[in-house]
C-alpha cells in the first residue's frame, strides 16, 4: 500500500495540469472588478456627452427664438434629459445677451453597475453658453 502512495506523490508532483486554474482565480476577480470599472466610466462619460449635446441644442433653439424662455428651455432639456436621470437638476439664465444652461446629473444614475458607489453624493455637472441671436 505504501508504495501505491508514494506512487501517486510523485505522479502528482510531475502532473502540472491544473497550475492555471489557481492563477486565474486569484486573477479573476481584479479583471472583473476592471473590466466594471472601463464599463462604469464609459457609461459616465457617454451619458454626458448625450447632456452637453441636449443642453447645446436647447441653448440654440432658445437662441433663435424655437423656445419661448428659460421656462420652456429647461422643460425641454428635462423631457430629453428624462431617460438619463429622472433627478436631473437644469438651470438656465439669461445675461447679458448669453444664454447660459447648466444641468446637473448624479452619478450614480450615469453609472451601470454601481462600482463607484463612494461617489454618490457628487454631481456630473454639464454648462454651456450661447450666444441670444433673435
Amino acid at each position: 500500500m505504501i508504495p501505491q502512495i508514494s506512487n501517486l506523490c510523485a505522479r502528482l508532483r510531475k502532473d502540472e495540469a491544473g497550475v492555471v486554474t489557481v492563477e486565474a482565480v486569484l486573477w479573476l476577480p481584479m479583471f472583473i472588478f476592471f473590466f466594471c470599472a472601463v464599463v462604469d466610466l464609459s457609461f459616465v462619460f457617454h451619458k454626458q456627452a448625450e447632456a452637453y449635446r441636449v443642453v447645446q441644442d436647447a441653448n440654440r433653439a432658445f437662441s433663435v427664438g424655437r423656445l419661448g424662455g428659460t421656462e420652456e428651455t429647461e422643460t425641454w432639456i428635462s423631457e430629453r434629459m428624462g431617460h438619463v436621470s429622472s433627478r436631473a437638476q437644469v438651470f438656465t439664465s439669461v445675461t447679458d445677451g448669453v444664454i447660459l444652461t447648466q444641468v446637473a446629473l448624479p452619478i450614480e444614475d450615469l453609472d451601470a453597475t454601481g462600482m463607484f458607489g463612494f461617489l454618490r453624493e457628487y454631481d456630473v455637472v454639464v454648462k454651456s453658453e450661447h450666444f441670444l441671436e433673435y
